[in-house]
């Protein structure tokens, strides 16, 4: 998609003929569609010249990932007669969000001379959007006095289709049968604080194997709480300073053209990068305007400003080539996956932050079994929480199948640190989400 939001740039540069221009919209309709097909998100025809629009005003709007916020109440009756699942009615999240959910209870009798049910609550993807939806959610549960039994806060991601569980508890409507503990004068350190309430009002007792079972007045459940969903559904939004951009974009696009050619041609350099065999010739004014590192180079008497030739060992001759054209250019050329790693983590050492993260987006599309713990590895010795939280989701769905690749056991042994909170997370994870089976 970066390809096509740079081909449509070219239609509204003014740089084409007629004929290029149909060209390159053939060649944009072709990658839209590509990627449709492929995408964490279904593209629909409408959404092409949508597409177009926000190319033609790309300088003046961004496109923005906004969290969307639903509050939601749910009662359910005879929570403990019998065993079933129910589902809520479909809802979205926000009038310009096109995922949609259900509420799911899944009511299972424990003892049903007891009237003992496990009841756990959750949330199912009901929208035909491919990819997953990172969801955040709070759950509480009351009785219909008013009385709160639990509170419960997740995060997860959720594919289509899909259906997690957010919390599950023990309820009955039929005391009796239940061991009732008695009302407590003094509380100790070692108490539950949101249960004191409950014991005094003697709505927790125990039954066989369970030690925590909440009753209920009515056989009636309250579920209260509100789902969030993030980084979906993007919106264009208009610059406040538009005008101005639309203005000025001409005169950066030939400023750019101009440092492109004059990086290309070697126009009055001053400056030589030798990396291993290659030289790469520059200009001083560039690389201290752009990167920190480069600029404390030649701010004091350093042999390197001296010279004007910096030895660069530590760094592969094409990234590096790379790293300098983005400097001249602000475009990122196509790499294979290793060689973006190594882009990664030149654009943090020589503080290109703007470089990082365009690296960064391309490196979560490129997660998979074998590129997972690699990824994750520099997610987290660059301190990136975005690419760090898709990589440790992506190991808890898929941790079977990491656990016994050779790149796991490298990162066990090169960054023990690393994968002990990896699986710290993993084990969170699994313990918030309670996959849904087949219907019992």
């Amino acid at each position: 998609m970066a390809l096509a939001l740079s081909l449509a740039s070219l239609i509204t540069s003014g740089f084409v003929s007629a004929a290029q221009k149909r060209a390159i919209e053939i060649s944009i309709r072709f990658i839209f569609f590509h990627y449709s097909a492929k995408s964490h998100l279904l593209l629909k025809e409408r959404d092409y010249f949508s597409f177009k629009i926000m190319a033609e005003h790309a300088v003046t709007t961004k496109l923005v990932l906004p969290d969307r916020k639903r509050e939601f109440s749910w009662a359910i009756d005879n929570v403990s007669k019998f065993s079933r699942r129910l589902y809520s009615s479909s809802f979205s999240v926000g009038r310009e969000c096109e995922h949609r959910f259900q509420m799911v209870a899944r009511l299972r009798q424990a003892h049903p001379n007891a009237h003992v049910t496990n009841v756990s609550i959750g949330f199912m993807r009901t929208d035909s959007l491919h990819g997953h939806a990172t969801v955040s959610c709070e759950v509480q549960l009351f009785n219909s006095e008013g009385d709160r039994y639990c509170h419960k806060e997740c995060r997860w991601y959720i594919s289509k289709s899909e259906s997690v569980f957010a919390c599950s508890e023990m309820f009955s409507d039929y005391p009796e049968k239940l061991i009732l503990p008695g009302v407590k004068k003094n509380i100790s350190f070692k108490d539950d604080h949101e249960m004191i309430c409950l014991k005094g009002k003697r709505l927790v007792g125990s039954y066989g194997d369970f030690s925590k079972i909440f009753i209920l007045p009515k056989d009636k459940l309250i579920v209260i709480g509100h789902i969030k969903i993030s980084g979906c559904c993007p919106t264009l939004v208009e610059l406040s300073d538009a005008k101005e951009r639309k203005r000025l974009q001409p005169h950066v696009d030939q400023l750019l053209l101009d440092f492109k050619q004059a990086y290309e041609n070697e126009i009055m350099t001053d400056v030589e990068l030798v990396v291993g065999e290659r030289i790469i010739k520059a200009h001083k004014f560039v690389l201290f305007s752009r990167s920190p590192v480069f600029r404390s180079m030649f701010e004091y008497n350093t042999s390197e400003k001296e010279d004007s030739v910096i030895y660069m060992d530590d760094i592969n001759s094409d990234v590096m080539e790379v790293l300098v054209w983005y400097l001249y250019t602000a475009t990122v050329r196509d790499l294979p996956y290793q060689d973006v790693c190594d882009l990664y983590e030149a654009a943090g050492k020589y503080i290109v932050p703007t470089l990082q993260k365009a690296c960064s987006e391309i490196l979560m599309s490129s997660i998979e079994i074998p590129t997972v713990c690699r990824i994750m590895v520099l997610a987290y010795l660059h301190n990136d929480d975005v690419l760090k939280d898709q990589a440790i989701h992506f190991v808890f769905r898929n941790f079977a199948k990491v656990k016994v690749t050779e790149e796991w056991e490298v990162t066990v042994r090169g960054h023990p640190e690393i994968a002990s909170d990896v699986l710290e997370r993993v084990c969170l994870l699994s313990s918030a989400i309670i996959p849904v089976t087949q219907e019992d």
